[in-house]
This record gives C-alpha cells, sequence and structure tokens, in this order.
C-alpha cells in the first residue's frame, strides 16, 4: 500500500502501523506499507521480568534453612510482577503468573495455580487448597510472569515444610496455690505448665474463662515447661491450656479446676447524694489488713488506717453525679492487695418540696397559691428551668442553690411540675417531676350549694 505523495507522517502514526505487523519505507515523498512477518513483530516486545518479593502467605519466603513451618489451612503464594513495555500514553501489558510448587522429593508431583490480573508493580497470588498438602513434607515453589506474546524467566527458589498435627498429648497442669481441692485465696498464685516431655512442644497458650482472653508463654525448652502467674476472681475457676508446636498447631487441652475463696473488703453503706459526706464501714476478709485506700472513679485516691481488727471507716464525698464507682482496696502488712467495687447511681435532678400541695394527693383549689422550693443536688446551681404542665419559665437560684416559686392554678385537676438545675457552666441537670391533683373547692354560699 503507497500513501499519496507529498503525505506526511509522524511518530506515533509510525509506531501504531508498526505494531499492526506493517513495514514501513519512506521515498520520494511516498509512504510505502508491506506487511512484517510475525518474528519481526514479537520483536518489538520485550518478555517480563523474572518476580520479585516472593511472600508465602503474607510472610517474605525462605530459601535456606530453617522453613516456614505451615499449619493445617490453604496457602496463599505472592509476588510482584515486572514488565518493561508501556506504551505511549503509559499503559503496560496484563500479566498472567504462574505459580508452581512440588514436593522436594517428588518433582514430578508439580502443580501449578495462576493469577490473571496484574500488571507492572501489582503483587498477584496464587491459591493452594489444603488438599494439595500433606503432612510434614518440605515443598518448595516459584513464580514466572507472562504477557500475551512472551514469558518471563523462572524466580529463584523457595521453601517451606507442611506441619499439620500439633502434640499428640495435653499439658499437665498443677498449681501448690490453687490444688483442686478445698477452697483458696483469691490471691496471685502460680501455676505450671508441663508439655508430658512430647518433643514438638515449644510454647503453651492458655485461658482462665471468664478473664481477659488467651494468652501465650514459651516452654523453658522443647518438650518443657512454663510458669505462670495468674489471679482468678472469687469462686468456682476453669484454667484451659494447650501446648503449641513451632507452626502453631495445638495439643488437645487440658482443664484445670479449682475454686477461690474471696478476700476483697466488705463494705457497708450507700452513696446516695452529690456533695453529702457519706460515712461507710469496711471489714477485711483476709489476715494481716493494715490500711485501706479507697476513691471514687475519676477522683484522687485517699488512704485510711485499719484498726488492730483490720476494720476501718471511710468517709465519702461525691462531687458529680452519674454512676459513680466507689474501689476500696485492703493492704496487708506484706503489700497483699484485695479490691472490692460498688458502683452507686446518684441523680443530678433537683429536689421539690411545696406547702399547700401534696404530692400524689388532692389539695388546694383553684385560686390558691402554692409555694414550691428547689433544692439543687448538683454543685454550682445558678438557675432552674421549670414547668406547670406546658408553660414553661426560668428561676435564678439563691447563693445556697435553692430557689422558691409562688404557682397559683386557675382550674381543678391533675398538675405536674418539672424540674431541671442549671449549674455555672450552663450544664443542665436531669429532671424530677412533682405531680399532683388541685382539689374543687366548695361553694362560697349556701345558694351555689343548691344550685349544684
Amino acid at each position: 500500500m503507497t500513501l499519496i505523495p507529498g503525505t506526511t507522517t509522524s511518530a506515533g502514526p509510525v509506531r501504531a502501523l508498526l505494531a499492526m505487523g506493517l513495514s514501513v519505507a519512506v521515498a520520494a515523498g511516498a509512504l510505502t506499507l508491506t506487511a512484517t512477518p510475525a518474528a519481526a513483530n514479537e520483536a518489538l516486545n520485550q518478555p517480563p521480568g523474572v518476580p520479585t518479593e516472593l511472600h508465602t502467605s503474607g510472610e517474605p519466603c525462605t530459601t535456606a534453612e530453617p522453613y516456614q513451618l505451615w499449619q493445617n489451612d490453604d496457602l496463599a503464594l505472592s509476588a510482584v510482577l515486572h514488565d518493561p513495555d508501556v506504551d505511549e500514553n503509559g499503559g503496560t501489558d496484563r500479566l498472567t503468573a504462574t505459580f508452581a510448587l512440588w514436593p522436594v522429593d517428588e518433582p514430578t508431583a508439580r502443580i501449578e495455580r495462576f493469577g490473571y490480573n496484574a500488571r507492572e508493580g501489582d503483587r498477584e497470588s496464587g491459591l493452594f487448597e489444603r488438599e494439595t498438602l500433606t503432612h510434614d513434607r518440605l515443598y518448595a515453589w516459584q513464580v514466572r510472569a507472562a504477557d500475551s506474546q512472551a514469558t518471563g524467566e523462572w524466580s529463584g527458589l523457595c521453601y517451606l515444610r507442611t506441619d499439620f498435627q500439633g502434640p499428640e498429648v495435653a499439658p499437665v497442669v498443677t498449681s501448690t496455690d490453687f490444688p483442686v481441692e478445698g477452697w483458696h485465696p483469691a490471691l496471685s498464685g502460680q501455676f505450671t505448665f508441663d508439655a508430658a516431655a512430647t518433643p514438638d512442644a515449644v510454647g503453651f497458650r492458655y485461658e482462665l474463662l471468664g478473664g481477659d482472653g488467651v494468652h501465650a508463654v514459651p516452654a523453658d525448652q522443647p518438650g518443657g515447661s512454663a510458669t505462670v502467674t495468674l489471679r482468678p476472681d472469687a469462686g468456682p475457676n476453669t484454667l484451659v491450656v494447650w501446648s503449641m508446636d513451632a507452626a502453631g498447631n495445638r495439643s488437645p487441652e487440658a482443664r484445670y479446676e479449682f475454686r477461690a475463696s474471696d478476700v476483697a473488703p466488705i463494705v457497708t453503706g450507700r452513696l446516695t447524694e452529690i456533695g453529702v459526706p457519706t460515712t461507710f464501714t469496711v471489714q477485711p476478709q483476709m489476715a494481716g489488713v493494715i490500711r485501706y485506700r479507697f476513691h471514687l472513679d475519676g477522683d484522687p485516691e485517699q488512704t485510711v488506717e485499719a484498726a488492730a481488727d483490720g476494720t476501718a471507716t471511710l468517709t465519702v464525698t461525691a462531687t458529680r453525679g452519674g454512676n459513680r464507682t466507689l474501689s476500696v482496696t485492703s493492704v496487708t502488712a506484706d503489700g497483699v492487695t484485695a479490691t472490692t467495687a460498688s458502683t452507686f447511681a446518684l441523680s443530678t435532678a433537683p429536689k421539690i418540696t411545696a406547702t399547700v400541695y401534696r404530692q400524689g394527693g388532692t389539695s388546694g383549689g383553684p385560686g390558691v397559691p402554692g409555694v414550691f422550693t428547689f433544692t439543687p443536688r448538683q454543685p454550682d446551681v445558678v438557675s432552674y428551668r421549670y414547668s406547670f404542665n406546658t408553660v414553661t419559665s426560668t428561676v435564678a437560684a439563691a447563693a445556697d442553690g435553692t430557689a422558691s416559686v409562688t404557682w397559683t392554678p386557675t382550674k381543678a385537676g391533675l398538675t405536674m411540675l418539672t424540674v431541671w438545675s442549671i449549674d455555672r457552666n450552663g450544664t443542665q441537670s436531669g429532671s424530677t417531676s412533682f405531680i399532683f391533683f388541685v382539689g374543687n373547692l366548695p361553694p362560697s354560699n349556701p345558694a351555689q350549694a343548691g344550685d349544684q
């Protein structure tokens, strides 16, 4: 094919024609196109590079011993793919990754998996199902990339060893602080885990049921033991323990059941009001208590010395409302501690008292005034918002935080007074209600009585 003489060309169209398999010749102002052999066209494409950053299920692969251990699960292999070809618009080739896996002792049992959606610099992966692997075998794997026209070189070899079986024997659990017989103080105590000489056991996982979850501790040697310190709650307890091998497989579980007696102090008293000093009495449940530490949540801790018999009296003053937790800790001469906690709901809603009108009862009547007094439960109250039925008003508080309003009903019937206190920061308290019935007054003269 020959273009008309005088036709101009540009580098972009020429490259496009070359990509189509055409050769280009320019002579005497004419552009001549001829078919190019496929081999020449493929020479324009470069094969993908060797994949890098090979990972075995998210971890850099191992190429020398000790090889990664793979436990009883599907296996994901991945690598970053590379390809040098970039078109004039910055586009890159779509790449296919081939992952090959085989037992080192049986290379003919090679298995391949593919990933189809990567481009230059992308990480691609291949998944080998658990069923394709066997226990206690050394596997090798590698990966290569291909585009639509060429295939790149294989990567170097990575290795892993499968381990699908945990230690065969459950560990043995013992404790001199918490023997299985009897009740023992709910203080910190030691528990020893023994792998019973199972050689592949390298550590333990354990959980005190009802506690803070599962924890791990290494054995002192393969098939050896470990000792942990735990503080159980009062009551029956169950400690569950497994020994673990290096791949993370676990043994059958051991369950150690024991009973712990309550040693936390007994606190008697009730916190009901904000800003009112409240007395609590404390009795110990363990010997040798010499003092107590106590505090409301968020408030500074205080200390009081115990009497000779271990008892004490505490004075607690709440400075704010809401759900407040009082923590009391007994302390022995040896520094052994035990803590108890009690939670109290402290209302911030003001109190209401009244003259003439009785809460929950029938009293007064239309035209009969009553005085309603508001007393704060939260500190620094400067005003009150109140409503009689649907009519809302405000009143300033006196220096002591109280306020009074006089209200005169215009009709008989059910009336609800709702009041909120407001402190100097503008914080509004919870509401309190005062519900009463305004009575019907008797007629003022006998004639009126006869009319009714």
